[in-house]
């Protein structure tokens, strides 16, 4: 399969649009290769997880937090470096799909509302809608049109080619119509007539966090051991005071306390997330419970695995667990 269409497909999930303004989302490491045969899949690109995935052969990497959220210069001989250097010497490339894929609860990101079986759920926070747009316009007779179809088709910006002669029905997100409209015509080398049309993407909500209502409302214990059932976690850390009864739950993968006190003020009896800072467990006026950043994307990324494995035909792809950094140790005399 061609680099862009795999590209293009976990942008399919993982929209760049819905990226937050301070991450660096998308390819981190270039390849040269046109065509990938073997995509790993992992939550860091780590050292030994990078190392693992050229040992397997893998063409391309897909991983949920970035090499670097700042470039920086590769002038000192160390784990950076080495992670730079293995991916250039094999021709490997490696791409980030980190808010991106965060902002959107139809994803991998929404795994534990599903897991719960949350209803009517919500974001917490809405911080853009992708809105495809479309044009139809005809192709002149003495056009290449596979090679014309197909140079469009890698074009990042369009979404969807669908073409039944004489017309072709260019799917773009609203953003880039200005970028997408150039290129056919500069392509064309004339200025076709632009009718306006059906996008084939439907347009999507993102943001970060999600609230939903569970079937029933149960004791916080009843609660906890349901959530145990799903989070693979041997330990949580909970702030503030336990409800009584759960009925409104939230959540958001990764660092997401700042989102607490919007997810009690939407009415949540309990508000889960990972790495909840100091000041957010002592200010809480709701409980929060803190099961690890890892678990949650961990789970995440092993979901956005098997998800791109229905979706991408005919190239290898393959999860590469990792081990929670976070230890807990003890007891001490």
């Amino acid at each position: 399969m061609k680099t862009a269409d795999v590209i293009k497909k976990i942008e399919e999930t993982a929209f760049l649009c819905g990226a937050a303004s301070w991450d660096n989302c998308g390819v981190q490491i270039p390849s040269q290769k046109k065509e990938v045969q073997k995509l790993a899949v992992a939550l860091d690109p780590t050292e030994n997880t990078i190392q693992q995935a050229i040992a397997k052969g893998a063409d391309f990497v897909l991983t949920h937090h970035p090499l670097l959220m700042k470039p920086r210069y590769l002038n000192k001989l160390d784990t950076h470096f080495s992670i730079v250097s293995a991916l250039i010497t094999h021709d490997t490339c490696l791409y980030s799909a980190h808010t991106s894929l965060d902002a959107n609860p139809e994803g991998p990101a929404g795994w534990l509302a599903r897991a719960l079986n949350l209803q009517q759920c919500k974001l917490l926070s809405n911080t853009c809608t992708f809105e495809p747009k479309a044009v139809a316009f005809s192709l002149p007779q003495r056009v290449d049109t596979h090679a014309m179809l197909n140079d469009w088709e890698n074009n990042p910006h369009v979404l969807h080619i669908r073409y039944a002669a004489p017309l072709v029905n260019v799917t773009y997100n609203k953003e880039h119509r200005s970028a997408v409209l150039a290129q056919l015509v500069a392509d064309l080398d004339e200025l076709p007539i632009f009718m306006p049309s059906t996008p084939d993407t439907d347009s999507k909500s993102l943001g970060f966090g999600t609230i939903g209502t569970l079937p029933n409302p149960v004791s916080f214990g009843i609660f906890a051991e349901q959530l145990a059932s799903v989070v693979d976690r041997d330990y949580w850390v909970r702030s503030g005071p336990v409800p009584e009864t759960v009925s409104k739950v939230a959540y958001c993968t990764g660092s997401g306390s700042d989102f607490a006190p919007k997810a009690f003020a939407m009415g949540a009896d309990v508000f889960i997330t990972g790495d909840v800072k100091y000041h957010s467990a002592l200010d809480t006026t709701g409980c929060i419970l803190d099961v690890g950043h890892f678990s949650l994307e961990e789970e995440m990324m092993r979901q956005f695995s098997v998800q791109l494995t229905k979706e991408l035909d005919g190239i290898e792809i393959f999860f590469l667990p990792a081990q929670d950094p976070m230890r807990l140790i003890g007891p001490f005399a």
